[in-house]
């Protein structure tokens, strides 16, 4: 595989403003970044990982700390990554944002790679008016035909993809609310073909590519990259 930059994980892991359970279980927490007073929409960013045990939430913390320096109340979960339990894993995603969202109005979704799978497939609330997805993993069973991350796929559904097409986002219904994928040509670890597709087939004038030469997998969630200029201004557009 080519050299691609993972400096986004030698970033200073930042902390939040407050953490608060969503349940019993030791992953079922959302650590908050917030501005203070802000009328814009809570941002709730769901973390990548390939739905695996040894990746959480702390990766993102540097991204989610710029966002909320920028005046954005941000929301980041955690989940349970099971080997096998797929609906564990969407069970908390699910129980999370009702949680985060609770004392909002509005919010947007924000969920980079196998987070952008879970930000698609979310059983979204009234109150989430967005999605955007960094480098999602649109389709299971290519994923899986691929074979990407070793094994990632057979590994979080703990069945066959074509076992679980409620859980694979290019067979659903395009969302009703502005969705919007975001994917660097670049990427090694999910291929930008992934979001091409997902919006050729979705057909909706609520889903929006944004492709971005020149950029792999993790620039996306990194706020010292000149993505983040872009992510900003997408999201001042949905204010």
């Amino acid at each position: 595989m080519p050299d691609e930059d993972r400096s986004v994980f030698e970033l200073e892991i930042r902390e939040p403003t407050s953490s608060a359970k969503y349940g019993e279980l030791p992953d079922q927490i959302i650590d908050y970044f917030l501005p203070g007073e802000s009328k814009k929409p809570l941002l709730i960013l769901i973390h990548g990982g390939f739905w695996r045990p040894e990746y959480d939430r702390q990766h993102i913390s540097p991204f989610a700390s710029k966002l909320s320096e920028l005046g954005w109340p941000v929301a980041s979960i955690e989940y349970r990554r099971i080997i096998g339990n797929p609906d564990a894993t969407i069970q908390d995603v699910n129980s999370a944002i009702a949680q985060a969202s609770k004392d909002f109005n509005n919010a947007i979704l924000i969920g980079h790679s196998a987070g952008g799978h879970l930000a698609l497939i979310a059983n979204a609330n009234s109150k989430v008016v967005g999605v955007i997805a960094l480098a999602p993993v649109t389709d299971l069973q290519r994923a899986e035909e691929l074979d990407l991350d070793e094994g990632a796929v057979a590994d979080f559904l703990g069945a066959p993809a074509k076992m679980r097409v409620n859980l694979d986002p290019i067979e659903r219904a395009a969302l009703q609310v502005k969705t919007l994928l975001i994917h660097g040509s670049l990427d090694i670890r999910i291929p930008v073909q992934f979001s091409r597709d997902y919006v050729a087939r979705m057909a909706s004038a609520n889903t929006q590519l944004l492709e971005l030469p020149n950029l792999g997998h993790f620039e996306v969630i990194d706020p010292s990259a000149v993505i983040f200029e872009q992510i900003s201004y997408e999201l001042s557009t949905w204010n």
